[in-house]
């Protein structure tokens, strides 16, 4: 993820947030970024350590705190590719390919 102010000048890159595929940002500067992309494996979407599904953390700063995994990691993009989050704390995956709606619970 590559950051700009709004004249355009870069700010910094991001690749702790892995190949985002959707993001949302709450008035709390919670950071919700859907990555549907990455695999460890050679091909497409090739990213090396890097496991596909969803990162929350700091808008500000970056930091993930927390990580939803793809419930199907080895099919084909499955993982969300829209995500948001509702006041409750509640995380939607929006997944493209099964077309379907994901709720996210915290324990």
């Amino acid at each position: 993820m590559v950051i700009f102010d709004q004249e355009g000048r870069f700010i910094a890159a991001w690749k702790q947030l892995g190949r985002p595929s959707g993001l949302a940002i709450d008035r709390n500067d919670t950071l919700y970024v859907a990555d549907s992309e990455s695999r460890d494996t050679e091909g497409y979407g090739h990213n090396p350590g890097v496991r596909r599904g969803i990162r929350i953390g700091n808008a500000t700063d970056g930091a993930v705190k927390y990580f939803i995994p793809d419930p199907s990691p080895t099919g084909g993009s499955s993982a969300a590719e829209g995500v948001a989050a509702d006041a409750k704390g509640n995380v939607y995956g929006a997944e493209v390919g099964p077309k379907d709606l994901k709720r996210y619970v915290k324990k």
